[in-house]
């Protein structure tokens, strides 16, 4: 089947602590929970999808140690995984993340083979047949050229460097990304970045750059802004809040999902919303994964009161 999204981005091992507070430097803390998931933005936006019934391919640079039943769980969701490719020499891309009492966070981050994927051939295959691209985390130097071909390819794209537009990209790079983008997807820190790289007081100032900004933001939602107007969508009530983890990569699954099955932009931050829900109420990216079904039925209170 040809896939409706591809997804580029990390496959990562994440290794999940929880404590109370984070210490001062050259001080200790006990950490209260640590636990290991399967993670990384590729592989959790991409298994979230196909779990919705979203034709995804994901690509992405594996290091030969990455568990096998880590991809086996990609494919039991359905996760084309024909260009999820083996490095020999490095080890799987590893997050260390610490989250305090206020569901803060701190990511520690092992590239593995993603920091050296500049130095690889641009993976195309399934992106070319694909009705949106979307590009998370990894190396602008890789990045820059694949969005020019698939510009020039006419595919929709979508950028989204997530926690990396503070210390992967930059100044320079970031603008060159944003202008090669329809979608540029961000949550409210990273959107601080990116107006400071773009030299915008506001959000509506990237609209100059880039057709639609979506912004997530935690319990107050999400938001889009497009050149006719402003669209904020209520967040869905999850049953108990775990672990944040993962849950912005399932929001771009769900509103992906309201995408393939013909709903409007509104309808899609809704799902997009409620498709986050789920994965707060587990530890792990994916460790909560719902049926389109479950996502439409927690999405129903938020859509009537659009």
């Amino acid at each position: 089947m040809r896939p409706f999204l591809t997804v580029y981005g990390h496959v990562c091992l994440d290794q999940i602590m929880t404590l109370e507070r984070f210490p001062e430097p050259n001080t200790s803390v006990d950490i209260l929970a640590k636990h290991r998931y399967f993670g990384g933005t590729g592989a959790n936006i991409a298994t979230v999808a196909a779990a919705l019934g979203v034709p995804t391919a994901l690509v992405s640079y594996v290091g030969s140690d990455l568990p096998e039943d880590f991809r086996e769980s990609m494919a039991a969701r359905g996760v084309d995984l024909s260009e999820v490719v083996t490095v020999d020499g490095y080890e799987t891309s590893t997050v260390l993340i610490v989250t305090d009492a206020h569901q803060n966070q701190i990511a520690y981050v092992y590239q593995g083979p993603m920091r050296s994927m500049g130095d690889f051939e641009l993976l195309t295959a399934r992106a070319s047949e694909s009705k949106v691209v979307h590009i998370s985390t990894g190396r602008p130097e890789y990045y820059l050229p694949l969005m020019e071909k698939l510009r020039s390819m006419g595919k929709e794209i979508s950028f989204d460097p997530a926690q990396e537009v503070h210390h992967i990209w930059s100044a320079e790079t970031f603008p060159r990304g944003i202008a090669l983008a329809d979608t540029f997807f961000c949550n409210a820190n990273e959107l601080r970045t990116a107006l400071r790289y773009m030299g915008a007081q506001r959000p509506e100032g990237l609209l100059d750059h880039v057709g639609t900004l979506i912004t997530t933001r935690g319990a107050e939602g999400s938001v889009a802004y497009t050149a006719e107007g402003t669209r904020a969508v209520p967040a869905a009530r999850p049953d108990r809040v775990v672990d944040p983890t993962g849950a912005g990569d399932a929001f771009r699954a769900g509103y992906y999902a309201g995408r393939y099955y013909g709903h409007g932009l509104e309808e899609c931050l809704a799902y997009g919303n409620s498709a986050a829900s789920f994965v707060l109420e587990a530890k792990g990216g994916v460790g909560k994964v719902p049926t389109w079904e479950m996502v439409e039925e927690r999405a129903a209170p938020v859509l009537d009161r659009l």
